[in-house]
């Protein structure tokens, strides 16, 4: 099963070119494919688009929030069921639980450990995987 869940592809959505490229990097590094987007309209194209099996959602963009992102995303009968991962500088801040009122299915903090990281996808991809067999089957 841990060899299912990777090879998925994941679509960071920040603003700041250096956390996405350190979490490219990683990410690929661990056999994820990854997709980045610098802004909330891109990664909305790029979420519809592209289908990832998860995303990372900063929180604080300018524009458009993380928030309002998120919104979008489960208001898209395509990318509603999309597990999201917020992403903060802030600590303690009270947008995560915004976040998880929107829909969010966990939050990390920046700077973050890569071991933090990855378990918080593989756990999305696990839920996200058990609620699809859950729907094939009927029982959600």
């Amino acid at each position: 099963m841990e060899k299912d869940l990777h090879r998925r592809t994941v679509l960071m959505i920040d603003d700041e070119a250096n956390a996405r490229k350190l979490a490219k990097l990683l990410l690929e590094r661990e056999g994820y494919r990854v997709v980045t987007a610098a802004n909330g309209e891109e990664g909305l194209i790029l979420a519809k688009v592209q289908q990832p099996d998860v995303i990372l959602l900063d929180i604080l963009m300018p524009k458009m929030s993380g928030h309002e992102i998120l919104r979008r995303l489960r208001d898209d009968q395509d990318m509603k069921d999309i597990p999201v991962i917020m992403v903060t500088a802030r600590r303690g801040e009270q947008g995560i639980a915004a976040s998880f009122r929107l829909g969010a299915v966990s939050h990390i903090e920046k700077p973050y450990e890569t071991k933090d990281l990855l378990q918080k996808i593989q756990v999305a991809l696990a839920l996200s995987q058990q609620e699809e067999s859950g729907r094939a089957t009927g029982d959600a």
